[in-house]
C-alpha cells in the first residue's frame, strides 16, 4: 500500500483555486511545472476522459467543482491520486493525495524513482498554484 500526501494553504477562496486547478492538462494550464514531462487531458476535465501523464495512461475519475479532482490510475495504482479543496479562514487548504496498491513495474519503481519525482512535481505545482492565486484579483 502506498500513501503520499502534500498540503498547501492558498490565500484564495476555493472557487478561485478551482478555476486555476481546472486548467491542469489543458491549453491554458498555468500550474503544471515545466520540464517535468507532459500532463495532458486531450478531452478536457470530465469524468472518464483520458489522461496522458508522461508514458502513463489513465482516466479522470471525479470532478467536483470547488471541492475535488480525482484521477483513476488503474492497474499501476489501485486507488488513484488527486486534489481536495478545504475552505479555511482566509483561504483554502489544498491537499494532494496518492493512495492505493501498486502493481507491475510501478511497485518496484515507486520507492526507487517515482516517489521522489512525484514529490518534486507536486511541490512545484503547489508553488505555481500559490503564485497564480496571488496574482488573481479576489
Amino acid at each position: 500500500m502506498v500513501y503520499n500526501m502534500h498540503e498547501r494553504f492558498i490565500d484564495a477562496e476555493p472557487e478561485q483555486v478551482w478555476e486555476l486547478l481546472a486548467t491542469i492538462g489543458g491549453d491554458q494550464d498555468r500550474l503544471w511545472p515545466e520540464g517535468t514531462g507532459p500532463f495532458r487531458l486531450p478531452e478536457g476535465l470530465v469524468p472518464g476522459a483520458p489522461v496522458e501523464h508522461s508514458e502513463l495512461r489513465y482516466r479522470v475519475g471525479a470532478v467536483e467543482p470547488g471541492r475535488r479532482l480525482w484521477f483513476d490510475t488503474g492497474k499501476q495504482l489501485s486507488g488513484g491520486h488527486g486534489f481536495t479543496l478545504h475552505p479555511q479562514r482566509g483561504g483554502t487548504l489544498v491537499r494532494h493525495e496518492l493512495k492505493g496498491r501498486t502493481g507491475g513495474m510501478f511497485r518496484l519503481m515507486w520507492p526507487l524513482v517515482i516517489r521522489r519525482q512525484h514529490d518534486i512535481v507536486i511541490e512545484r505545482l503547489l508553488d505555481n498554484l500559490e503564485r497564480e492565486a496571488a496574482q488573481e484579483p479576489r
